[in-house]
């Protein structure tokens, strides 16, 4: 999964991945507008990164300088791993078809029912332009499915690791990784994980989370958010009456599929000679956001 954008809390946006870069995009748009007297080469100079340039010794000892912002893909994706992953169209249509899968599974175990997400957005709207990390564009596509939602949870943990082994399952029969729990890959101290999840172990908590790792930088998100485990105050309850009103089921699984960068197949050629120049070169560290 990428690491240049933060996970939103569970039931909250459409998708896992996808709305810092939108959210970036805001915060340009508005620092144009608050300093209109510097101009727009000002503020290019204000915002654009230190280029990210190699130097490169010829067997004659000639010197070529390599600008990375060129680079077609991204930092955290070799040029041959897009190349040998699926292209934007394919990875589109298999992750719908892998979430289609785990939907079905869940259904016939737990009698689910699927709620679609609050409106906002096609269904076809799921490619996004990124940037390739050292401050230029990207071929590659950033892709976020709308995410799945029901309008109920199973209540027991062992009907919730029931659940993932179902979502595991399914993701191995497409070559994915096995599923992992957030707090366990990533663990905070128990007074965080309290508040951000309701409990200081998965069997207590609120908001259970975790993921499976497909290739060329796919991933798949899943949560369960199980109200009957709030405490006294109804903590959870009170943050989740908003994301409610918005349409967003509050006890719920929901699944989320995406892709930190797929390559069009429109693209590929074009890819190819790009990339050409930096073959064999080391990827250097992307830009921070």
């Amino acid at each position: 999964m990428p690491s240049d954008t933060t996970d939103p809390a569970p039931a909250t946006d459409g998708r896992r991945r996808g709305s810092s870069r939108r959210s970036t995009v805001a915060l340009v748009v508005g620092l144009a507008l608050a300093v209109p007297a510097l101009g727009m080469g000002a503020l290019a100079w204000l915002i654009a990164p230190d280029p990210v340039v190699t130097t490169v010794v010829d067997a004659q000892g000639r010197e070529t300088e390599l600008d990375w912002s060129e680079h077609p893909g991204r930092f955290d994706l070799t040029a041959d791993e897009s190349l040998a992953g699926p292209s934007l169209e394919e990875g589109v249509a298999e992750g719908e078809e892998m979430v289609d899968e785990m939907k079905a599974a869940l259904t016939e175990r737990f009698s689910l029912t699927w709620v679609a997400p609050p409106a906002g957005r096609s269904d076809d709207d799921v490619a996004f332009p990124t940037d390739n990390g050292w401050g230029g564009p990207s071929l590659l596509e950033v892709v976020n499915l709308p995410t799945e939602q029901t309008s109920s949870v199973p209540r027991s943990w062992a009907e919730k690791e029931a659940a993932v082994a179902i979502i595991g399952e399914v993701a191995a029969r497409h070559g994915w990784s096995e599923p992992w729990f957030d707090d366990e890959r990533w663990p905070q101290p128990d007074a965080d994980r309290l508040a951000q999840t309701g409990g200081t172990t998965l069997d207590e908590q609120v908001v259970v989370s975790g993921g499976i790792e497909g290739p060329t930088g796919q991933w798949l998100w899943f949560s369960f958010q199980d109200l009957s485990k709030d405490d006294a105050e109804g903590t959870f309850a009170e943050k989740s009456a908003d994301v409610a009103d918005a349409g967003w089921e509050t006890d719920t699984i929901t699944l989320s599929y995406g892709a930190d960068g797929l390559l069009p197949e429109s693209r590929r050629a074009e890819f190819e000679r790009r990339a050409q120049q930096f073959a064999g070169q080391v990827l250097p560290e992307a830009h921070e956001d």
